[in-house]
């Protein structure tokens, strides 16, 4: 009580114990959480957030006994994993996912994973089907705003294994939340030249994938495929002005890429085109060849060709912006 004699949050023992329970769930101690939900229900078993509480701390209490026996690494890190999988389907179908327990479950439970995870890989355990997990396991870490983790995570998984869109996306956005701008916008530029349609943009807060939605939007409408024209006015507003060099075998790649989309682009009609990503794929590769033969390998015969291509595709995109780089 205060001095006037009001109940203040502090008094209600209900709020509390609830407070109580969240913690013993970010700890991992299923049991005790059931245990003090079981105290408060006999109190005030329709206050709320209690039952969410105790059907989180419940369903992980039910596994609490297999992951104590389990072997330390691999076994327990993708036993993790796959039970939240299971267990995150479980909460949306409860209307579980926006309560206080599912966030410190999920604290618990991919921190714990990500220890696992890490004994493994020092240890040297066969580790090479685990892609997927790390993957996931940095994006919860992102979504937790735990970037140093997420970081670590999608790092190590770049370096044991093929980088794709979505971890480079997840990437960037981790840099671009702890100041690395540099690593952030070259994270960016990577995924979306890999392959725009894997990224989520809806999870990607970064103020400058912000200003690049916003800028597709008003220059080509409503599209369903905004991610696929991002990457091209990131280089035209300069806003992916961090490019790393490439390799002769990237660079084989690069013209093979663009050899396959054109002799497919030459085969559409123009109805077929206009339902297809093929032409901001097309620019997005002429534009990183345009990148390799003006800032790494200048070769003016290649840039004059790559910028009347451009302009024959899309002049109105291209005119304004060659002009205007003279």
């Amino acid at each position: 009580m205060d001095k006037n004699g009001q109940l203040t949050f502090s008094d209600d023992p209900i709020l509390n114990g609830i407070n109580e329970v969240y913690q013993l769930v970010e700890k991992g101690d299923f049991a005790a959480a059931v245990s003090k939900i079981d105290e408060l229900m006999d109190i005030d078993a329709d206050y709320p957030g209690l039952i969410e509480a105790y059907r989180v701390a419940k369903f992980w209490h039910n596994r609490e006994k297999e992951i104590k026996v389990l072997e330390e690494g691999k076994e327990t890190a993708e036993y993790l994993m796959r039970q939240w999988e299971l267990f995150n389907e479980y909460a949306e179908s409860k209307n579980l996912t926006a309560s206080s327990a599912f966030k410190a479950s999920m604290r618990y439970i991919f921190i714990k994973a990500a220890d696992h995870y890490k004994f493994a890989f020092r240890e040297q355990q066969d580790t090479s089907s685990n892609f997927h997990f790390l993957l996931n396991l940095g994006d919860c870490f992102l979504r937790l705003e735990e970037y140093n983790l997420a970081i670590e995570t999608l790092e190590f998984a770049r370096s044991s294994y093929k980088s794709n869109a979505r971890l480079m996306a997840i990437l960037g956005e981790a840099y671009f939340h702890i100041g690395d701008i540099s690593k952030s916008l070259l994270s960016f530029r990577e995924a979306f030249f890999i392959d725009p349609s894997e990224i989520d943009i809806t999870i990607l807060k970064a103020k400058p994938i912000n200003e690049l939605a916003a800028i597709v939007k008003n220059q080509r409408g409503d599209l369903q495929d905004i991610a696929e024209w991002m990457p091209i006015y990131g280089h035209i507003n300069d806003i992916f002005y961090v490019k790393r060099n490439l390799s002769a075998h990237q660079m084989e790649s690069i013209e093979k890429d663009i050899y396959n989309l054109e002799v497919t682009y030459q085969k559409m009609n123009k109805s077929q085109v206009e339902t297809s990503n093929i032409i901001p794929r097309l620019i997005n590769k002429y534009l990183w060849l345009l990148d390799y033969y003006t800032l790494q390998n200048y070769n003016f015969d290649n840039i004059s060709q790559i910028r009347e291509r451009l302009l024959a595709i899309d002049p109105g995109l291209f005119q304004e912006y060659f002009s205007k780089k003279k």
